[in-house]
């Protein structure tokens, strides 16, 4: 693998990318590449609309807020894992989406011009946001360059209805990815990772990832 390859990992969520690609990531970035995690629907930080569902029940009162803590999680596990931030400010499921697909998809078009490599959720798809943020960009980033990742934890509650192919990460990578998903402390408790904050990110970093690269190569 060339020094300084660029690699874009696109996240729907803030927390999406590292859950599923935490030790890939670690691994890539400490071989030289230059990873960046990108966040698509990172929320609005200037917004005061009250939360409702997922981000209402990890305690937060509007989506400003939710943004603002959320991404102070992300930087703390990106800073782990050696890879690079950066964030868009459209809304989940939950909240307007302050833009169109075809506005998403400007903002996300630069990222994914300048990148080798360019990783989108997969499977199992089963979340609305990950769904079309798929559909979204299978039509629009040049096979070549598109690989599928996996969703964790949702795929490893699936087993075998995963079939993307193990990817290579080693012993020191799991342990990155385990320090850099206890940072995710208003998440955990709703991805059912309750009591110690060590036993799920431990479990979740020995968990395999998946990853179908489309065109047979990897970095």
């Amino acid at each position: 693998m060339s020094s300084g390859k660029p690699i874009v990992v696109v996240s729907p969520h803030s927390d999406d990318g590292v859950l599923s690609l935490g030790a890939s990531m670690a691994r890539w970035a400490r071989e030289g590449a230059h990873v960046t995690l990108l966040t698509v629907l990172a929320l609005d930080p200037e917004s005061t609309a009250p939360t409702r569902g997922w981000d209402g029940r990890a305690g937060y009162a509007t989506e400003g807020e939710a943004a603002r803590a959320r991404r102070d999680e992300d930087a703390a596990a990106a800073a782990l894992l050696g890879v690079s931030l950066r964030w868009l400010p459209f809304g989940s499921v939950d909240f307007d989406r302050h833009g169109d697909d075809e506005a998403v998809w400007s903002a996300l078009r630069p990222f994914v011009e300048e990148a080798d490599v360019v990783l989108v959720p997969g499977s199992p798809l089963a979340h609305p946001d990950h769904a079309w943020l798929h559909d979204l960009l299978r039509s629009r980033v040049r096979r070549e360059k598109l690989a599928y990742y996996a969703e964790q934890p949702y795929a490893s509650r699936l087993g075998s209805a995963t079939p993307l192919p193990v990817a290579a990460v080693g012993q020191r990578d799991r342990v990155a990815k385990w320090r850099a998903v206890r940072r995710y402390r208003s998440q955990l408790p709703l991805l059912g990772m309750t009591g110690s904050l060590r036993r799920g990110p431990l479990r979740l970093a020995w968990t395999d990832e998946r990853i179908a690269w489309l065109d047979g190569g990897a970095p």
